[in-house]
């Protein structure tokens, strides 16, 4: 069986190309050495009454190493307000190529995207999350149209 945990953030600010560009080469890297899987979708857009980033992550792997890592993202300083999406066992990897695929998305352009919901505060307060994988059919929305690329 494989864990997996699926998390929303708030960018402590907007992230620029080459933030995210390093927090991906960074990703790649701990993922790799740690055999975990997953995918995380860097999300700008106006939230409420600001344009803000975001992050959508899902993490794949032993329990105890995606378990480590959340931790350690809690104390990342690019993140605020993580909140737990769902976590729990599978029997396989839903990104098993990917020691961490990437995906940048500006809300306002990709409204019409497959998979697209309305990502808000609003919407997170909801209690679709308990019994559902909406968040995780998102982020596998990405993979599912990518999986001829190799990241």
């Amino acid at each position: 069986m494989i864990y997996y945990l699926t998390y929303f953030s708030k960018a402590a600010h907007l992230m620029q190309e080459e933030e995210l560009t390093h927090l991906l080469q960074e990703s790649k890297a701990w993922n790799e050495d740690h055999e975990l899987t997953g995918m995380l979708v860097y999300l700008q857009g106006r939230f409420i009454d600001e344009v803000e980033g975001r992050f959508m992550q899902v993490l794949e792997g032993s329990e105890e190493e995606v378990e480590g890592i959340f931790k350690k993202i809690n104390t990342d300083h690019r993140h605020h307000r993580l909140l737990v999406l769902q976590r729990g066992f599978i029997e396989k990897r839903n990104f098993e190529t990917w020691e961490m695929g990437f995906e940048s998305v500006n809300l306002e352009i990709k409204k019409n995207m497959k998979g697209f919901f309305p990502i808000d505060d609003n919407f997170l307060r909801k209690d679709i999350f308990n019994n559902s994988h909406i968040a995780l059919t998102f982020l596998k929305s990405f993979y599912d149209t990518h999986t001829t690329f190799n990241f």
